[in-house]
């Protein structure tokens, strides 16, 4: 037994130091290989900055590299030189506003990249790998990233155009994206739901895991407790993009027990596991819960909804998120520039990934599994790789293409100001309260519109925003926007083929357009309570202080309506984790 132990030591000890010689032989490989192409790209860089037939800019020429190089990565890896550093400090000393795009050069060209805060422009209808041909008057051909968020941020409440290209489509589509303040809060509300406070049930919108969002959440939860002892929780994780993983893991603490695995984190160095536990006793370890999430929801975001939906603590409804399982550091680089690096792999408790995609490139390969089967801690089947699925799906029904081509051209937004300028003007001094004082508003060529709006406003005429559809429709054709469907689109580009092979159909295309026109007309009457739901919250946005907003909103958002119905009812909550 003992000869047994000692060689099965020696082969062990063997064993060890071969994975040693090993790794070592790799990583001096490794380091070989990176000293080698450094040398090739140092002596590549100075060659062509000293000896090209034409002045070469150093900086701009490094910067298209390091860009390039960053393209075959994943969209998350950025690099921020010292300009981009001086443009975020002022940003936030300055206040300017933003559309909500987080962009990158993808194979030379400006693409959309994953969502940011809760942002307008993504709910708007621009997606994630659309690419930005123009933005304003300039063509992006040969501008940079940074350039590209210049000339996308400015003034809050004006506007920006972009024309993008999705896909394979024959025609770009034209955005007039309205900019806004980045938000200073986490929450940008919590209250109860229903009519009567003291059923306890308590309702909280986090819009991005900030610094002190565990903090806030907690505070608010608290707060509402005190005064009434909670009954149900609705957290509303819808449009969150995510933030800080430490917040996420201390949300999660709210509600699951001590000790729990909330998320893990895997290097590339293999079994470099980190694991992220909760380390103080529940706040609400049993009150029934319900987490709202949308495509939109990404990262820390999904780590607190699929965390809650592996310990069955509560039921998460909505549409699938976003599924973005990669963890971002920044890493300080020289003279004042900094690298947001993707360095791990997150996964849930049940070991499950949520990164819906794989991204591949002749570089770098960041492996996703394929859908995987899992269980939660009640034995209920979860699936890994495709974000996280919801308990109770809400089936969203998808906008019309008109729709679709308002809301892309900013026709509520501009409209609304036309209106609040036209209707809402009082009998007060400038500067009173409601003033909206030298608000530059441009964006389309509209009557009214580009002027600023600086009379002190009325909120009592808030009563007559029920009736300004006619007022919409009759100002449409004279606003510039133009309300081209991609009907309309192929009607044009068959006219053009007629032409080209010489049929003479003239007539028959006159009939289809004024065909089109007259339905096109008779569906924007059948769009009248969305028309009108949308124009509301502009002129609201225009009235009301922003908790007062979000109080009217919560009272008429179907999803929260939904969930109120299904937290309310424990024994249904408990059937749905069961």
């Amino acid at each position: 037994m003992k000869r047994f132990f000692a060689s099965s030591s020696r082969f062990i000890v063997g064993t060890v130091l071969v994975s040693i010689l090993v790794a070592a032989t790799v990583l001096r490989d490794d380091l070989f290989e990176l000293r080698k192409n450094f040398e090739i790209f140092g002596a590549l860089y100075e060659e062509i900055a000293i000896n090209y037939v034409d002045d070469v800019r150093p900086q701009p020429f490094m910067r298209a590299g390091i860009d390039a190089m960053l393209s075959q990565l994943d969209p998350y890896t950025h690099y921020f030189d010292e300009a981009d550093m001086v443009d975020m400090q002022l940003m936030q000393r300055r206040k300017i506003g933003t559309v909500g795009l987080n962009v990158g050069l993808r194979g030379g060209r400006l693409t959309v990249l994953a969502p940011e805060n809760n942002a307008a422009a993504y709910r708007q209808g621009i997606r994630t790998g659309d690419i930005i041909l123009q933005i304003g008057e300039t063509p992006t051909d040969n501008v940079t990233v940074e350039e590209a968020y210049e000339l996308l941020m400015g003034q809050p409440r004006t506007t920006v155009e972009v024309l993008v290209q999705r896909g394979a489509e024959l025609s770009p589509r034209v955005f007039v994206l309205p900019r806004a303040l980045p938000r200073s809060q986490n929450v940008s509300y919590s209250g109860y739901l229903g009519p009567d406070s003291t059923a306890g049930l308590a309702y909280l919108k986090l819009d991005i895991f900030g610094d002190r969002s565990a903090r806030e959440v907690k505070r608010a939860l608290r707060n509402m407790d005190r005064v009434n002892p909670l009954k149900g929780i609705v957290l509303d994780l819808r449009g969150n993009p995510g933030g800080i993983l430490g917040e996420a893991v201390d949300i999660v603490e709210l509600f699951v027990p001590k000790g729990s695995l909330v998320v893990s984190t895997r290097t590339r160095v293999d079994n470099a596991v980190q694991e992220f536990k909760t380390d103080a006793d529940p706040l609400f370890p049993e009150v029934p819960m319900v987490v709202l999430i949308d495509r939109y929801s990404a990262s820390a975001s999904e780590i607190v909804a699929g965390a809650l939906q592996d310990y069955d603590r509560a039921v998460i409804m909505g549409e699938t998120s976003f599924g973005k399982g990669l963890v971002q550091i920044t890493r300080p680089l020289p003279h004042n520039t900094l690298l947001k690096l993707t360095v791990s792999h997150y996964y849930l408790p049940t070991g499950r990934t949520i990164q819906s995609f794989e991204l591949n490139s002749a570089s770098a390969r960041v492996a996703v599994p394929t859908l995987t089967s899992f269980v939660t801690a009640g034995k209920r089947p979860v699936r890994g790789g495709a974000g996280v699925e919801p308990d109770r799906r809400i089936v969203v029904e998808p906008s019309s293409e008109l729709e679709s081509v308002l809301l892309q051209e900013s026709a509520y937004f501009l409209f609304a100001d036309l209106w609040v300028d036209r209707h809402c003007a009082a009998a007060a001094n400038a500067g009173a309260p409601g003033t909206v004082a030298n608000t530059p508003v441009s964006g389309a060529n509209t009557p009214g519109v580009g002027a600023t709006i600086s009379k002190p406003l009325d909120q009592n005429c808030l009563a007559q925003s029920g009736a300004t559809f006619d007022e919409f429709r009759e100002w449409l054709p004279q606003s510039g926007i133009q309300l081209v469907t991609d009907s309309e689109l192929m009607l044009t580009r068959l006219e053009s083929e007629f032409a080209l092979s010489n049929y003479h159909v003239q007539s028959e295309m006159n009939s289809l357009k004024s065909a089109l026109l007259a339905q096109k007309t008779a569906r924007l009457g059948t769009l009248r309570p969305n028309i009108d739901r949308r124009i509301e919250e502009e002129i609201r946005s225009r009235l009301l202080s922003e908790k007062d907003q979000n109080t009217q909103l919560v009272a008429s958002d179907t999803w929260i309506a939904e969930a109120l119905q299904l937290v309310r009812d424990s024994g249904a909550v408990g059937r749905i984790l069961n």
